[in-house]
């Protein structure tokens, strides 16, 4: 009896101390089971970085659209004056679409433009009569409509971005009328040069008022035909601008 006791408490204190040896082998190899696992999440975080850094590399930035405006305009003359032509009592009326589109950067601290223009709308006034050189042999006056078409020209703009932009312009093109312009012995197709001075006020973030009060137009046949009396005028152009696409904020 004495003896089966003994095993007994024997028997429970072995079982308590491999209890005790199994959770003290637990203790120390549970850290050594957890370090191996923390370079695995350094690493996944770190791959998770790399690939969000190539994605983000690999995307290209969106390409801003270029900025440009539509103008309509008018134009009134003031008179003739004697340059490169010799006409007298010639003078022409226009209304017409430029555009207007900043691709060409920048040149004394103006913004340059490229400028194309369409005159759809051209009404010349001339004597009813003309000599060779165009010297007039009648009082009397007739309209002669016609066309034009500028497809070269630039424009630099001055302060672009405040509320009030001074420029200057020049085109060059042809002028197409439905008579023989100036002279019964000049041709029907003339070269047509322009330069303006004008100032560009901002109505709205899309729409200016463009006034050209010095606007210089010139036409003539470059010796097409026989006879090249030409014409230079002096005129006011006006109109109002549309720009395509986002404005910035004027200062």
């Amino acid at each position: 009896m004495f003896t089966s006791c003994r095993r007994e408490r024997s028997f429970a204190g072995n079982l308590h101390l491999n209890c005790l040896f199994t959770l003290a082998a637990l203790c120390l190899l549970a850290p050594q089971l957890a370090c191996p696992q923390e370079p695995d999440a350094e690493v996944a975080a770190n791959t998770s970085s790399e690939t969000e850094t190539a994605v983000t590399r690999e995307t290209p930035a969106a390409k801003q659209p270029m900025a440009s405006e539509v103008a309509v305009m008018g134009m009134i003359p003031d008179g003739n004056i004697t340059l490169w032509s010799a006409t007298t009592r010639c003078n022409i009326w226009t209304v017409g679409v430029e555009y207007d589109r900043h691709s060409w950067g920048h040149i004394l601290k103006s913004q340059v433009d490229y400028v194309a223009e369409v005159l759809p709308v051209v009404i010349l006034s001339q004597p009813a009569i003309a000599d060779f050189w165009g010297n007039p042999k009648s009082p009397n006056q007739e309209l002669v409509p016609g066309v034009s078409i500028l497809p070269i020209g630039a424009r630099l703009l001055w302060r672009n971005n405040t509320t009030i932009k001074p420029f200057m312009v020049g085109k060059l093109g042809a002028a197409i009328f439905t008579r023989k312009a100036f002279s019964p012995d000049a041709s029907y197709v003339n070269f047509n040069i322009q330069a303006a001075f004008g100032v560009q006020i901002d109505l709205t973030r899309q729409i200016d008022i463009r006034v050209e009060p010095v606007e210089f137009f010139h036409v003539s046949d470059g010796y097409l035909a026989a006879s090249n009396p030409g014409m230079d005028e002096l005129a006011v152009r006006f109109g109002i601008s549309y720009h395509l696409g986002k404005q910035p904020q004027v200062q």
